[in-house]
């Protein structure tokens, strides 16, 4: 074998260990397939920075020595938080059964969005009531073409050149629900037109993933818009945003173990180099959406909770009330999740429904 042909077979090979077929099949969990987040994403150099926007609250997550989670609101709110299995489902048998969608970055931001109405509600004290989940569906196909088909340097005529695959960025969904807002699961209607989002379908992903949000109901969209993003560019930037109630939508490669330890966090899979130098490249990925929810800054090993979306797919201790599927990661493990493509983005400011009608009053 000459110099040529080693280069072209060890390319292969690095190729081949990398995709997110084979981390399902060795190591990660038979149960996942589509990986979701497949189209990694540099930031637009007019994103607001986190930092830029939020400057109070520069480096509060080293400054303050409290816990902080986010989804505790939304237990309080709904109780068991069951995170839904996105991913293709697989019977005893090893028959496929029902298949998934690629749809993790709609999993995020929806989830991201209800912690942000939970903690409006649990945390912030707002006046506001809860009304329902929001669609994963609608926030994923939103993305994907109400922001994302036009989105493209390369197309001038438009083409919808996302059409037949699954897959969205972490900005497309950000923008979706600042721009147009949140749906949530319920049954909307209007004269001509309705529509039953209740629950949650791969099926209902894959139909309007390249149709996009139907036009009627991007009116009630518009009155529940997340007001604030902002891109995260730092692992302490994402664990800051938490500290001030923002839950921020993760989009990496980076790929973990199924097995929580005894303080809940998994293992990242880095590679022969640990992280560092060019063995990071070397190894298990998931090109993947998740959701970080909470910050763990008492004691020594700090770092977050991230939600995954592929159901009770991990194992081990839960401590902090962990929801099913979520696990800890380390700061510098996060650090390198944000850096991965730089598509992290933190959700404030959302509107959500009033608890009491303002009374007009003469004065």
């Amino acid at each position: 074998m000459d110099r040529r042909d080693l280069l072209k077979w060890l390319s292969a090979a690095g190729a081949a260990y990398a995709t997110p077929a084979l981390a399902q099949k060795w190591i990660v969990n038979p149960h996942v397939s589509k990986l979701g987040a497949n189209i990694p994403a540099r930031p637009k150099a007019d994103a607001k920075r986190f930092h830029n926007t939020f400057a109070a609250f520069r480096g509060v997550s080293k400054a303050i020595d409290k816990n902080v989670f986010l989804y505790q609101n939304l237990q309080k709110q709904i109780g068991e938080i069951v995170p839904h299995d996105q991913s293709t489902i697989i019977d005893k048998n090893g028959k496929v059964v029902l298949l998934g969608e690629g749809d993790c970055v709609g999993q995020a931001t929806a989830m991201g969005c209800d912690i942000l109405a939970a903690t409006n509600i649990h945390m912030l004290g707002i006046r506001e009531k809860w009304l329902a989940k929001a669609s994963v569906e609608m926030a994923y196909a939103g993305s994907r073409i109400e922001i994302g088909r036009d989105d493209n340097p390369g197309n001038p005529d438009k083409v919808n050149w996302v059409k037949g695959r699954g897959g969205s960025h972490g900005e497309w969904a950000a923008r979706f629900v600042k721009e147009y807002g949140v749906l949530h699961r319920i049954k909307y209607s209007n004269n001509t037109n309705k529509i039953d989002l209740q629950g949650y379908s791969p099926d209902r992903s894959r139909k309007y993933r390249d149709a996009g949000v139907p036009d009627w109901l991007e009116s009630f969209a518009r009155n529940h818009p997340v007001k604030e993003i902002t891109n995260v560019q730092t692992g302490q930037e994402a664990l800051d945003a938490v500290c001030a109630g923002q839950p921020v939508i993760m989009c990496s490669s980076y790929a973990f173990g199924k097995e929580r330890d005894k303080e809940g966090f998994a293992t990242p899979f880095l590679g022969g180099g640990g992280g560092r130098g060019w063995f990071q490249n070397v190894r298990v990925q998931w090109w993947h959406a998740m959701v970080l929810t909470g910050a763990i800054l008492e004691g020594k090993r700090k770092g977050g909770i991230i939600q995954n979306s592929h159901g009770a797919w991990n194992h081990g201790p839960q401590p902090y009330d962990m929801p099913d599927g979520a696990f800890g990661v380390e700061d510098w493990v996060l650090d390198l999740m944000v850096k991965d493509w730089f598509d992290c983005y933190a959700l404030s400011s959302y509107t959500g429904h009033s608890a009491r009608r303002m009374r007009h009053r003469l004065y």
